[in-house]
């Protein structure tokens, strides 16, 4: 997996629905309010795993909130030495074995944990399902479950620790429409409130003589002629951001449209091909929970890909097309 990819996902996202039919979802909108909180205004250093198919990735994150903006530190445990830092603004991932350090700058979302939006409630009632579990131990910790579970099959569903005295987010479960546990984050270590110095978050490895890979952040703008757009789309899917930006590695322009319900997000990326490209990725595959399409439109570049089921990678992706056409 991409690095930068992966340190994007490692929290679950945790736009939720609220369901109000029951005091129970009173009590879950309660406590999904406080993982979100938490997320924003706390510091804290630990250690986490994260287990996708048969892959099992340690790391440790040192993350402090500094007049209410976060900055993050990542560090690979196991396999490959790998390190990240992120801000507000950017993502710096460096791969000492690749002697290569890339910097993107944050496009669609500049959250660490996205934000719960109390006026989507009642647009989300009709696809999600949520109630709290039980309490229980995670890294030493009380933690109160909650339960999120779609109720078709274009997403997938949630369960959800947070720690009971604090909030934070001690463990997440991303399941699929028949329940199975596709991806696990789970703390083994964690230290809540603790003093972070900010040598803390400087990186551990020396960039000097590494070949830096740096997207232009002047070229990242977000797009007021929208070019592309998807025809069809999963009941409660909705655009939530276009951006145009020059692609990173081959400074070729490419419009990236996002796609959420709230909860699930996919990306569509278009690009033009040009006589140097390599040949047009055609077709579904997978990473785990992430599924992708590759398709072609003329001479574009069309890929869609989601931490969502493939049908809805299919039908979002597969219904692309130049706005000229709509």
């Amino acid at each position: 997996m991409n690095f930068s990819t992966f340190t994007r996902r490692i929290f679950f996202p945790v736009y939720l629905v609220f369901s109000t039919a029951a005091l129970g979802g009173d009590a879950a909108h309660d406590w999904l309010m406080k993982i979100n909180q938490a997320a924003r205004r706390l510091d804290y250093e630990g250690v986490f795993v994260y287990q996708h198919e048969t892959h099992l990735e340690a790391m440790r994150i040192i993350h402090k909130v500094e007049n209410g903006a976060a900055r993050e530190r990542l560090v690979s445990l196991n396999g490959a030495p790998r390190e990240i830092i992120r801000d507000e603004r950017k993502v710096t991932c460096y791969w000492p074995d690749k002697n290569s350090v890339m910097v993107e700058y944050r496009k669609a979302d500049s959250q660490t944990f996205p934000v719960i939006l109390p006026e989507r409630i009642q647009d989300l009632d009709g696809y999600y399902a949520i109630r709290l579990g039980n309490m229980e131990r995670i890294a030493g910790r009380p933690a109160q479950l909650v339960i999120v579970k779609t109720v078709d099959q274009y997403r997938y569903g949630y369960h959800l620790w947070a720690d009971k005295e604090t909030g934070l987010l001690l463990k997440a479960d991303l399941l699929d429409t028949r329940g199975k546990i596709l991806e696990q984050f789970m703390f083994t270590h964690i230290n809540i409130g603790t003093k972070i110095p900010a040598s803390a978050l400087a990186p551990g490895v020396a960039g000097e003589g590494m070949v830096w890979h740096r997207e232009d952040d002047d070229q990242k703008t977000t797009s007021t002629k929208p070019g592309w757009v998807a025809a069809r789309l999963p009941k409660g899917f909705r655009l939530s951001a276009r951006i145009s930006r020059q692609a990173l590695m081959r400074k070729r322009p490419v419009e990236h449209l996002v796609y959420t319900d709230g909860l699930a997000a996919v990306s569509v990326f278009v690009e033009k091909r040009g006589d140097d490209s390599k040949p047009f990725m055609l077709g579904p595959s997978h990473m785990g929970a992430v599924n992708v399409l590759g398709s072609r439109v003329d001479d574009y570049q069309i890929t869609t890909v989601g931490e969502v089921p493939a049908e809805t990678i299919a039908l979002i992706g597969g219904s692309v097309t130049p706005v000229a056409n709509q």
